[in-house]
């Protein structure tokens, strides 16, 4: 199936999308090695069922390419930042 597939980009935690979206890759900065970055399945808050966590434990830039249809999120994504200094959220 085709559909549209965007970008969202934060430096602290916050609402990546409001909205039923499926994740279908993550770009993320470490400056500071620290806690890891934890995606939500929520639009608001850092609670609800976890969907996705990545080690932020190496400083540098990683890539995180999600297969097949990705990650479903019924009620929108939240990210916990961690110990990240920015993350590019690409879903669809």
């Amino acid at each position: 199936m085709q559909y549209d597939v965007k970008s969202a980009f934060a430096t602290g935690d916050g609402a990546m999308a409001n909205f039923r979206t499926r994740i279908k890759g993550v770009f993320y900065a470490v400056a500071t090695p620290g806690d890891p970055l934890i995606f939500h399945d929520n639009a608001s808050a850092a609670s609800g069922e976890v969907v996705l966590k990545l080690p932020a434990s190496v400083a540098g830039q990683h890539t995180v390419g999600i297969p097949g249809e990705g990650i479903l999120c019924e009620k929108g994504v939240f990210v916990d930042i961690g110990g990240g200094a920015a993350v590019t959220l690409i879903y669809g």
